[in-house]
């Protein structure tokens, strides 16, 4: 659109009193400019939709003066020539750029998509690039790093930007919690793992070394056989965390009540959270251990590096005129205990959406499900564990499914979507994509 304004007015004035003898030639001009100004406009109008999802389209989506900015693949950088007035200093190096302040260091890579920030290895969906001897960084993820909130404005058809303060992140802290508020008052050096989502939301943050106890579904990353089992998500061993001497034990779901307040009359403050049934809320739960954690900028950068999976993946299929929508089962038990799926309610469910699938257990809410349900909706591909892939391909009652007979079916580790945790999106999202549209992954840039 920029261009638009600097050249048209010399094409008008180009056609100002034109010549009798050049009519016919001045009026297919005129048809011809008039298509393009209207190409123009139907472009930028479809183009908007790409910046409600987080990927900036042109200069003028942001509220601020105008900047060394470009725009490649749905995708907004910004040169490091222009990022000063964010209270940062940059340092080029052979290979990378450093931005910090004094509280945060951000490594940018040079033509990679990994990103280093303090001390946790990322990866967002575009790369860090040279040209015309300017760095160019990703706009989006730098300013939501640093706690930028991006707002797009659909009255004034612009992404405003905004800074948050910083005072809410400061000690002491108060959590919400259900009904009640947790007053954490220093950064907690001790920390017990009641869910397996939790332990590698904390892993993930750069706060892997506070947690001394875990449970023994708490198999992620590999660092966690060195730390003290204290037992199951529902049956933790009271004594043995009170050894402990933690000041926080956290839990995700899988708890039980009478646990979590013996561990609070044992001077342990205890914390819960519901799983997640939207990917929004894996993003909440995140910022939050950020907050309790004091791993604020690595909390909100892991946040910024899975929103651009999650935008890209939308961005990519957005393109597509003829997209195919395949119907999913996705098996999380079957056999003699019955069928269970991720309902509609879930945030698996949530994760097929994105990726441009339908689920078929889209009917229900929790994950109860049967085999006539199953049979009824013929999915088109089933995705699930080994052992609950090969029950179902092994089984009779499954032998007139479509995915069986096409062998439409891919066996995937089940803890990477089953928990709600940074891997579901990270991994997870860009696997499931994969089956999906296998065709379709190399746009997606991670």
């Amino acid at each position: 659109m920029c261009g638009l304004k600097t050249h048209i007015p010399n094409v008008l004035f180009f056609f100002e009193k034109p010549p009798r003898q050049n009519m016919k030639g001045v009026i297919y001009m005129k048809k011809l400019l008039k298509l393009f100004i209207i190409c123009l406009v139907v472009v930028f109008a479809s183009s908007s939709l790409y910046v409600q999802e987080g990927l900036a389209t042109s200069q003028s989506d942001f509220n601020r003066r105008a900047v060394d900015f470009k725009v490649i693949n749905g995708r907004s950088f910004i040169s490091t020539d222009e990022i000063y007035e964010f209270g940062v200093s940059v340092k080029n190096e052979y290979s990378s750029t450093i931005v910090s302040n004094e509280d945060v260091t951000m490594t940018f890579y040079l033509d990679s998509n990994k990103v280093k920030v303090n001390n946790i290895d990322l990866t967002v969906d575009c790369k860090t690039f040279k040209e015309d001897n300017k760095i160019y960084l990703p706009y989006r993820f730098l300013l939501e790093t640093l706690n930028y909130s991006i707002i797009w404005d659909s009255g004034a058809g612009i992404v405003k930007y905004e800074k948050i303060s910083d005072d809410t992140y400061k000690y002491p802290i108060t959590i919400k919690n259900g009904d009640n508020e947790m007053v954490i008052e220093k950064e907690p050096s001790k920390i017990i793992s009641l869910a397996p989502g939790v332990t590698e939301k904390l892993f993930e943050i750069g706060a892997g070394d506070k947690v001394v106890g875990r449970t023994q579904y708490c198999d992620y990353p590999k660092e966690v056989e060195n730390i003290k089992n204290v037992g199951t998500l529902y049956e933790p061993n009271i004594e043995v965390i009170v050894d402990i001497q933690p000041e926080i034990a956290i839990a995700e779901t899988h708890f039980k009540q009478e646990i979590l307040d013996k561990l609070n009359e044992a001077g342990i403050i205890s914390i819960s959270s519901a799983t997640p049934n939207k990917v929004e809320g894996i993003y909440a739960q995140i910022i939050q251990l950020g907050k309790i954690v004091n791993r604020n900028y690595e909390a909100r950068a892991l946040v910024s590096s899975m929103k651009s999976k999650v935008q890209k993946v939308k961005y990519v299929l957005n393109n597509q005129s003829n997209l195919n929508k395949p119907s999913i089962y996705y098996v999380v038990g079957t056999g003699q205990y019955g069928e269970y799926t991720a309902g509609s309610d879930t945030f698996i469910a949530d994760i097929i959406r994105t990726v441009g699938a339908t689920n078929i257990a889209a009917d229900v809410t929790g994950w109860k499900y049967s085999v006539e349900k199953v049979i009824d909706k013929d999915p088109d591909i089933i995705v699930g564990n080994e052992t609950n892939v090969d029950a179902m391909i092994n089984n009779n009652n499954y032998s007139i499914l479509t995915a069986v007979n096409q062998k439409s079916y891919y066996k995937v580790d089940n803890n990477i979507f089953d928990r709600s945790s940074p891997r579901s999106i990270n991994e997870g999202l860009k696997i499931l994509f994969n089956i999906v549209h296998s065709d379709l992954t190399k746009k997606l840039g991670f």
